[in-house]
């Protein structure tokens, strides 16, 4: 009776661990990372493919997947991560499994970005930071289990403007570090 009573015990605080901070548990899925000071925590909520049917859906005819989390939890409107692979079969990769150039590319979008840099404020440039694979950004996918793939990512985000040609801006850069993705996808 004595050992029912002290797991009870433990099974209560272990419950209770996170009340005493008043800090909210991180999202279970959600893409992440810190750029300058700043942490961009965005948590998945599209789980059924989205409007185009292809935010994180696997298709495996192509391999490619195309990986998505908001900031303000709904819709693209306040800003995304966009985590892109092509031709990596996830079916049969041996993890943990590092991206190169061509497999992958991250994308990171935030409101505060028209207001920091004055062409990004028309309402027709679309404006992001973006790195592709080895030389610009490290991504490393370590564990796909449960149709839930997660791993890390750390490297250069170059700003980009589009209207209508693309502009990749080499003196304005971000640093990423501590990228972490942890995404539930769907296969077409």
């Amino acid at each position: 009776m004595r050992t029912i009573l002290w797991v009870m015990i433990g099974g209560l605080l272990l419950s209770c661990q996170n009340d005493d901070n008043g800090s909210p548990l991180p999202p279970e899925f959600s893409i992440s990372a810190k750029i300058g000071n700043d942490s961009a925590d965005y948590e998945q909520t599209v789980f059924d493919g989205g409007s185009n049917k292809d935010i994180n859906v696997y298709n495996p005819v192509d391999n490619t997947l195309l990986l998505q989390s908001f900031k303000n939890g709904k819709d693209d409107s306040e800003g995304f991560w966009t985590l892109r692979m092509y031709g990596v079969d996830i079916e049969n990769l041996v993890l943990p499994y590092s991206l190169t150039g061509a497999e992958a590319s991250i994308s990171w979008v935030d409101e505060s970005v028209k207001k920091l840099q004055a062409p990004c404020a028309a309402p027709d440039i679309l404006c992001f930071y973006a790195g592709v694979g080895v030389d610009e950004v490290q991504i490393t996918i370590e564990k796909i289990e449960n149709n839930i793939i997660s791993g890390k990512f750390e490297g250069k985000l170059y700003h980009i403007r589009i209207n209508p040609t693309v502009i990749r801006d080499t003196n304005d850069v971000t640093e990423v570090v501590d990228g972490a993705f942890s995404i539930k996808f769907q296969s077409k």
